[in-house]
């Protein structure tokens, strides 16, 4: 591993950020592009990064991934891979999401404290490595438990904004929002507490609305991608197949890219 300098990226929220696709079918990032640091599992080490980005970094007392169902394969490959390729820069990525988790449960229930706890651990151990790190981007993708448990959108922007401004704080330089798509109404017709699927996607518009509220509020978010078009590539309610994470990943990094 010859790797003296690179852009740390943090890939934070729920579970479409940490990706319930099909790692087969992912992209594959190109030798030496990027590399994880898994805090939990192999703290003492970078690994190539390879589809599922992100497995076996649970904390019990923190990101627990492992709730609903497993990381399977996510949009990360490919926004280091496009990144890459359009600067020539390396990646540190870090995993920081766990699946069916709203802005309340990061703020109260500890989740943010373990992201910014491995954020911490990132840095020390790059630093410890003599490794600079130059660029510091977070990458989000949250909102669809916040769309099922209708949360108002002034309350959505705010809890939000205050989840960002924390890894802010913690030295994130900017921040790259993945707007959410559709509750999958089509073929879920049927959702829940008397709703039905078209009424419960609704409530997805809320969020996606306050989402983009929040990029043209706040200077260091920028709305970097969305998976509101890709309703008809989602293979269950709330979830996409690969081809879709691979698409809204390359539209990330090609948008990281494009920042200065």
């Amino acid at each position: 591993m010859n790797i003296k300098k690179a852009d740390l990226i943090v890939f934070a929220g729920q579970s479409n950020m940490s990706g319930r696709g099909t790692k087969e079918e992912a992209v594959k990032c190109p030798a030496g592009a990027g590399f994880e640091y898994k805090p939990v599992s192999r703290p003492d080490t970078l690994v190539p990064i390879e589809e599922p980005f992100g497995l076996n970094e649970e904390r019990e007392d923190g990101l627990y991934d492992r709730l609903y169902s497993e990381r399977s394969g996510s949009m990360v490959s490919a926004a280091v891979a496009e990144y890459y390729r359009r600067t020539g820069r390396q990646v540190v990525a870090l995993a920081a999401s766990m699946g069916g988790t709203s802005t309340r449960q990061w703020l109260e229930d500890g989740l943010l404290t373990d992201a910014l706890d491995r954020l911490k651990q990132t840095f020390a151990f790059l630093d410890s490595q003599g490794i600079a790190v130059e660029r510091k981007y977070l990458v989000w993708c949250q909102g669809e438990t916040d769309a099922d448990f209708k949360v108002p959108a002034e309350e959505y922007i705010a809890r939000t904004e205050n989840i960002l401004g924390q890894f802010v704080e913690h030295g994130i330089e900017k921040c790259f929002l993945v707007q959410i798509g559709h509750y999958n109404y089509v073929d879920c017709p049927e959702a829940r507490d008397g709703m039905t699927g078209e009424e419960l996607d609704r409530c997805y518009g809320v969020i996606r609305n306050a989402q983009f509220q929040i990029c043209l509020d706040k200077g260091d978010v920028v709305l970097a991608a969305s998976f509101e078009p890709y309703l008809h590539e989602m293979k269950d309610a709330f979830h996409y197949r690969q081809s879709a994470y691979n698409e809204v990943g390359l539209h990330v990094g090609r948008k990281m890219a494009r920042s200065r």
